[in-house]
């Protein structure tokens, strides 16, 4: 088994326990956006979710958080939905938070983030969708 095999495991494990908690970064409050479709399918699963947005200070009814650093407690996996350019500072802002799992939705990532990610302290899923998992995982819900 690979290790983004072993990630992916690890991350439906987690996905089957309502009680895990997720950090969305790239959170957002347009409805047609990714970031904002991930925050209220996750809620809908019953977990906890974390927006993370610079400028946003609620994000579906949730207080958003301006970075991983100033989440009120630790999270289970962290959700990346932003450009690729940004999602590098999120991998060193996960490396120094101590994250476990990191999660790169499609369009978070290229090349060079899949290199800093396989090089970074925590397991990475990436070409996986985690709304697909959470559904296949915790059917309850959304």
């Amino acid at each position: 088994m690979s290790s983004t095999d072993t990630a992916l495991a690890d991350a439906t494990d987690l996905l089957r326990r309502a009680s895990t908690r997720i950090a969305v970064v790239g959170a957002s409050n347009s409805p047609w956006k990714f970031g904002n479709i991930i925050v209220r399918k996750l809620m809908a699963h019953g977990y906890r979710v974390f927006p993370v947005n610079l400028r946003e200070t609620t994000i579906a009814g949730l207080p958003a958080y301006r970075s991983l650093k100033e989440l009120p407690q630790p999270v289970d996996i962290v959700d990346v939905v932003t450009p690729p350019a940004v999602t590098h500072r999120i991998l060193q802002d996960a490396s120094e938070a101590g994250i476990g799992l990191v999660w790169l939705q499609d369009g978070s990532f290229d090349r060079s983030v899949l290199d800093a990610a396989e090089a970074a302290p925590f397991k990475t899923v990436h070409h996986a969708c985690i709304m697909v998992v959470a559904r296949q995982a915790h059917p309850s819900g959304g």
